[in-house]
């Protein structure tokens, strides 16, 4: 698409050198070793002292010179700046196209999380760690990155973004910039570092003798050497303007060149603009005429001069210019096309407001009909006050400019226009909305939505009042307004869509309507969302469908099939890229494979999703953050406590810097209570407990009331006080059963089972038992089950025993690692045996738990152990713990055998 944005080839290649260059080895030379021994070389000085051929002539320095200099890398990227990559995306889109003149497999990463963000332009900085890996795995080699005209960069974010690289610069990479003044990067922190070296104005100012090397042996004008030194002392070493100034010379004759000087050192003043005037009086009428008109084009090519010139011989007149060294620049091998000199240009344009002004937007309207790129267009018809054609443009390659979120540029052309040509423009309304919304600013995008709605319906276009429709159900619905964001959704369908609006409208009705509990019509739209994916080839509607999966869609029938579906196919087509999307598709996947209690697969899918957003640098907040939640759950789960625990800090650093936070907060801290909980560790678990009430809030989402009821229930079951465990349990389980979704973490009513248990009401804890195994088996969602970790295995067992859904009560069992009990063991020569429970018992005793931690830890009450311990003392012929312990060892029970079923 860089054909669209104006990303000419001619950005990316060094411009050949005029043919009158003269061999500069001293600046040469510091350039070299500059290049060599820093990071990041500046050259920075004001316009005309030859930065641009400097850099371009970097690498191809006499071979003297390059004998005495450090090596230099080959390969060298080039990217001439304009005052469009002021849009930071569009900088980004332009920096990555440089580094793949290298190699094109640089930047894919960086490029597919371009095309996953919003608005690339607010996340710079995990766009340049994309490109920073990915020029290490592309870019092995030493190389050099250069900058041309970077003084045209005002945008402060493309700034961040260029500090960024400078910050974590690749071992083998340099950066060279050249600009008419220091730009505001970090350079006082690179000077102390040693990071960064200079070469200015005194570095690049002619020398006498580099002046009378270009005077008297390039332009053979045989100069006196007091002659020479006058032009030294007026131009102070100007490189441009001894070449206006060679070119006044050339054209007196050699008796009268002394005269000349003299006149010009009276004159004293600007010497450039006073050469140049002179060098354009000089020009036939037709030439002087060609310059003026030619000078409104950034580029030069035969065919837009004649559109502008309407000369046919344009490019005759091109190529004597370039013959002449007449301030042109060739920007591109491969074909016929010119820059001025930046300075020449900039005078000339003055000339021609000067001399016919009225001619100007005329000439205009000549390049936007002739120029074959639209932004190019764009600029000329605003600048020829051509309105209406301009608003046309825009509105043609505004889709475009959304999805690569050139949201800066797009917005600054719509701006650019005047009131009343907008307000006859709904789509250009429409997408200043979308632009707002991609930022983030809610309100401005809805009030700007619902203004292009109105423009639309004035006009009667349909196709452009379901667009705007689609656009103001979605902002209503991020705003939780759900009964207008239905309305609208409704609304939308009844008007023409294309089959990427239709998938947005469904998929986001569908996740209202999964809120809602409206189960089978949210379970029909996604039935049609996925029918119009599958009859398309648009890999950007598989794109839309799992940008909009929500963990909700679970609980539809079928729900965990299509959401595997979608990643399924998504992970195929879109492959290994690094982007917000691919976070997406593991997140989801990793999901996926906690709710069917497949634990190590989890992990392991969590985990990568987690190392992908690492490489994004949070360039996504909304997306994967919860993955470290996923690995908690699935190792307490396993019984891997050490490695759960590993995971606290992480995800709660990723829940305080998450917009979601404050919303969700108690369910993740419930996550960390849970597992100290399961290792009795309980004032750990109180003061879990305690956070979790002092985070309440107005935002939090309704499952969290539910998450404190199970906490403060667990806690009252450990320490005996059944009756407020009982009434917790139940007011949990009653805000699970109506928010719909947190059961997916572990059902309340497992431990309103396991609590019947422990009063022994086996025939209550049957009852809760068989109702949440149908469930979970009838849903396929085992997670409802086994995230309570190894407090579900005892009402397991009784399951299994009773024959209540027995094989899929064994197969949670398994999937916990609790497995079979341990086995019982014959105590020699005493014709005793210990039951598989007072082994259980035994193991805890000889680690040194006491009775009320063995109780905690097998969930059964501190009477029940001491009985057990007491038989056990009788059967093992001992009278103290130490002597049970050290029997047990002789016995060869083995002390970590409790562990491996239930603590891993």
């Amino acid at each position: 698409m860089q054909e669209a944005l104006g990303l000419a080839q001619t950005k990316f290649h060094s411009p050949r050198l005029p043919g009158d260059v003269i061999p500069r080895p001293r600046l040469l030379e510091a350039l070299y070793q500059a290049v060599a021994a820093y990071p990041l070389t500046l050259i920075a000085a004001p316009a005309g002292y030859g930065k641009t051929i400097l850099l371009a002539s970097l690498g191809q320095g006499d071979r003297e010179t390059r004998r005495r200099s450090p090596p230099l890398p080959r390969s060298v990227a080039w990217l001439t700046l304009d005052k469009e990559d002021n849009d930071a995306t569009r900088f980004l889109i332009a920096l990555i196209a440089a580094l793949q003149h290298l190699n094109p497999a640089c930047g894919a990463s960086a490029q597919a999380l371009l095309a996953s963000l919003p608005n690339p332009g607010a996340r710079v900085r995990p766009v340049i760690a994309a490109l920073i890996n990915d020029i290490l795995e592309t870019l092995p080699d030493p190389f050099i990155l250069i900058l041309d005209n970077l003084h045209l960069i005002t945008e402060p974010a493309v700034f961040i973004a260029l500090d960024y690289l400078l910050e974590r610069l690749p071992a083998q990479m340099r950066l060279v910039v050249g600009t008419r003044y220091d730009p505001p990067l970090a350079l006082a922190r690179l000077r102390a570092l040693g990071q960064l070296a200079e070469l200015r104005l005194a570095d690049l100012r002619f020398t006498l003798h580099e002046t009378t090397l270009f005077l008297n042996e390039k332009r053979r004008l045989d100069l006196s050497p007091d002659d020479l030194a006058s032009l030294q002392t007026q131009t102070e070493g100007w490189a441009v303007s001894l070449r206006l100034l060679a070119g006044s010379l050339a054209r007196i004759a050699t008796t009268d060149r002394s005269a000349f000087i003299q006149d010009l050192v009276r004159t004293g003043g600007y010497v450039f603009d006073f050469l140049a005037e002179e060098v354009l009086e000089q020009q036939e009428p037709d030439v002087r005429a060609f310059l003026l008109e030619t000078s409104i084009l950034p580029e030069r090519t035969p065919a837009l001069c004649q559109a502008v010139t309407g000369r046919a011989d344009a490019g005759a007149i091109l190529e004597e210019l370039e013959r002449r060294n007449f301030f042109l620049t060739p920007v591109d091998a491969t074909r016929p096309a010119f820059r001025y000199h930046a300075l020449f240009a900039e005078f000339l344009r003055r000339q021609l407001l000067e001399e016919m002004w009225e001619r100007v937007p005329e000439l205009h309207r000549r390049a936007a009909e002739a120029e074959s790129d639209p932004g190019r267009a764009i600029a000329h018809y605003l600048a020829a006050e051509m309105w209406e054609e301009a608003a046309q443009t825009m509105e043609a390659i505004g889709p475009s400019l959304l999805r690569q979120g050139l949201l800066d540029t797009l917005m600054g052309w719509i701006h650019a226009l005047p009131g009343p040509i907008l307000e006859q423009h709904p789509r250009l309304l429409h997408y200043l909305g979308a632009c707002a919304w991609a930022k983030g600013d809610l309100a401005p995008a809805r009030a700007l939505l619902e203004k292009a709605l109105q423009g639309f319906q004035a006009a009667g276009d349909a196709v452009g009042c379901g667009e705007a429709l689609t656009d103001l159900a979605n902002c209503a619905f991020i705003q939780t307004d759900y009964e207008n964001s239905s309305a609208l959704f409704a609304r939308a369908l009844e008007h023409p869509l294309s089959p990427r609006r239709r998938v947005q409208v469904l998929m986001g009705r569908a996740g209202l309507r999964t809120l809602q509990e409206n189960w089978a019509q949210a379970l029909a739209d996604m039935e049609e969302a996925r029918a119009l994916r599958e009859a398309s080839a648009d890999p950007d509607l598989l794109h839309l469908l799992v940008m909009y999966l929500s963990p909700v869609y679970a609980f539809l029938p079928g729900g965990l099939e299509h959401m595997d579906r979608i990643c399924r196919r998504a992970r195929v087509h879109f492959g290994d890229q690094i982007s917000p999307l691919r976070v997406l598709i593991e997140e989801y996947t990793a999901l996926l494979h906690l709710w069917r209690g497949e634990l190590p697969q989890a992990v392991e899918v969590a985990e990568r999703a987690l190392a992908i957003r690492q490489r994004l640098r949070g360039a996504c907040p909304f997306i994967g953050f919860d993955m470290a939640a996923v690995i908690i759950d699935a190792q307490m789960a396993m019984g891997n406590y050490p490695a759960a625990e590993a995971y606290f800090e992480p995800m709660m650093a990723r829940v305080r810097q998450s917009p979601l936070g404050e919303a969700m907060i108690a369910g993740f801290l419930f996550e960390m209570g849970r597992v100290y909980w399961l290792q009795g560790r309980l004032e750990e678990a109180r003061q879990v407990y305690a956070q979790m009430c002092a985070a309440k809030n107005s935002r939090e989402w309704p499952m969290a009331a539910g998450f404190r009821a199970r906490m403060r229930g667990m806690l009252a079951m450990s320490e005996g006080r059944y009756d407020e465990a009982e009434q917790a349990l139940r007011q949990a389980l009653t805000i699970e059963r109506q928010d719909g979704v947190s059961h997916m973490w572990g059902s309340a009513q497992m431990l309103l089972a396991r609590l019947y248990m422990l009063r022994g009401r086996t025939d209550k804890a049957l009852a809760e038992a068989e109702q949440l195994l149908a469930e979970s088996k009838a849903r396929g969602i085992l997670s409802m089950v086994v995230l309570n970790g190894r407090a579900a295995v005892p009402v397991l067992r009784l399951a299994v025993k009773e024959g209540v859904h027995a094989a899929f009560a064994a197969r949670m069992l398994d999937i916990l690692t609790a497995g079979p009990a341990p086995p019982p063991v014959r105590v020699p020569q005493t014709g005793n045996i210990l039951t598989s429970r007072e082994v259980e018992v035994l193991q805890l005793l000889a680690t040194g738990m006491s009775n009320r931690e063995i109780a905690t830890k097998l969930f059964i009450s501190v009477g029940t152990v001491k009985s057990h311990v007491h038989r056990i003392f009788g059967k093992l012929g001992v009278k103290s713990r130490a002597e049970a312990a050290a029997r047990a060892r002789e016995l060869g029970v083995r002390m970590n055998r409790h562990e491996r079923w239930l603590t891993p």
